[in-house]
């Protein structure tokens, strides 16, 4: 028994399908790279399955160039990855289950209902073709946008690729590129990165939002739930606090060479794949260790709930922020929006959070051991620019300020744990919660501590 499940139960639950699915997919690929038609030039085991884990994971960090290292075939491979990663290959699982006309264990629709929305829902087959109608819908259309920002420099059938290749790349929150130089290349050419930061925020703000909202104009809710406005309000609020405070900090150094729209767009443009795309515009080595300090804070909540990105998701962090309030305030309760948070979620929620801190802690002293010595990047100093790698990865983010590539066999190998660990590893643990029983009626004797 584990976790008080018996073995062939353990084997059936949704954690353990979440783990061999992503597995699966993420050795399939390392396979499937190393194929000699896949990779030009040499291509190591721990490069392809590093490559491999970063695409599954919709991570975005990299070892090599995509452009230039692997070929066509192996770069559509990458993308399969990716559009698997986004959507979850558990997804991918339960929509082949359907189709095979086979009934669908109750544990795996809760668990997916948990991961999709925050209410339940009465018919679990709408609610799975409702995301992937999302998904290619949203994907469609970044697709035809970016074709059109991409033919001007390109040939036809080139900017169709391209544009197919970013499109999934951008709702999937991966930050792969298909530009040898990746969007820097386009610092200045502002309708492409407007296009690709609009694709994150379609894939990062969050199926629930999308699939509340249709309802709320089809006439099926008549108001919007606790769920959409704390999700809603708090990723505005990090999107503006980002941009504001990055334009603050790189106003006349990172963004010193562009026009005053320019510097607003690509503080706004940086605000929004910190949260978990990994797309750039800037090389990330000439920010300051304010704006590298801020990114990593922004790579550590993420996302929103039930969204192709990473991290412990914006409502983790509002209801931290919302009960401390409360608790300022005098309330015994998490209260918001005049509505009471139960206490089970809270217990969540700091669960969460805690438990994330936790192991960004451990792959932080751990990557810092494999810290090759490059002098120049004592700019950001050998913490910070480690810090931040390792949140990137755990957050399945992307960015990276140009270390990862010097990382020795087993810096990589600790970053394709973090990455693996920060997809997996953390929705893992949300399936768990979500089956925690509601709270005994019995207690113990009370007993105070000191605290502070």
């Amino acid at each position: 028994m584990a976790l008080g499940i018996p073995f062939s139960r353990l084997l059936q639950h949704p954690t353990t399908l979440l783990i061999l699915s992503f597995g699966g997919a993420n050795i399939l690929g390392t396979l499937l790279l190393l194929l000699p038609w896949m990779h030009r030039g040499n291509l190591s085991f721990v490069d392809a399955l590093f490559t491999s884990t970063s695409a599954v994971c919709v991570t975005g960090l990299t070892v090599l160039n995509t452009a230039k290292d692997f070929t066509r075939l192996g770069q559509m491979v990458i993308l399969l990855l990716i559009q698997i990663g986004g959507l979850g290959v558990m997804t991918f699982s339960i929509l082949i289950v359907y189709g095979l006309g086979k009934a669908l264990k109750f544990r795996s629709i809760h668990f997916l209902q948990e991961s999709f929305l925050p209410y339940k829902s009465g018919d679990i087959r709408t609610l799975l073709f409702s995301i992937f109608g999302y998904t290619l819908a949203s994907e469609f259309f970044l697709f035809f946008l970016l074709f059109l920002g991409f033919l001007p420099r390109f040939s036809f059938s080139e900017a169709l690729y391209q544009a197919l290749f970013h499109s999934v790349s951008a709702f999937c929150n991966a930050g792969f590129s298909t530009l040898e130089k990746g969007l820097v290349e386009y610092q200045k050419g502002y309708f492409v990165p407007l296009v690709v930061a609009l694709g994150v925020l379609l894939g990062n703000t969050g199926f629930p939002i999308v699939y509340e909202f249709v309802d709320r104009l089809r006439g099926l809710r008549n108001r919007f739930s606790l769920h959409f406005k704390i999700t809603l309000l708090t990723h505005v609020f990090l999107l503006l606090l980002g941009s504001v405070v990055l334009l603050l900090f790189e106003w006349s150094s990172a963004f010193g060479e562009l026009s005053i729209f320019g510097k607003v767009l690509t503080a706004f443009f940086h605000s929004v794949n910190a949260r978990t795309a990994g797309f750039n515009t800037v090389d990330l080595s000439l920010f300051s260790e304010h704006s590298i300090y801020l990114l990593v804070l922004l790579m550590f909540i993420g996302a929103c709930p039930g969204s192709t990105g990473g991290g412990i998701k914006t409502t983790t962090m509002a209801v931290i922020w919302v009960t401390a309030i409360s608790r300022f305030r005098g309330y015994t309760k998490t209260v918001v929006l005049k509505r009471t948070i139960p206490e089970l979620q809270v217990s969540k929620a700091m669960t969460l959070f805690v438990f994330a801190v936790t192991v960004v802690v451990l792959f932080h002293l751990v990557l810092s051991l494999a810290l090759p010595i490059l002098p120049f990047y004592a700019a950001h100093g050998e913490f910070l620019a480690t810090l931040f790698e390792t949140v990137s990865a755990l957050g399945t983010v992307g960015l990276s300020t140009g270390l990862t590539p010097h990382f020795s066999v087993f810096g990589k190998i600790v970053l394709i744990l973090a990455m693996f660990f920060g997809r997996v590893g953390l929705l893992s643990l949300l399936s768990i919660l979500a089956e925690i029983k509601p709270p005994r009626p019995y207690h113990y004797a009370p007993e105070e501590v000191m605290i502070g």
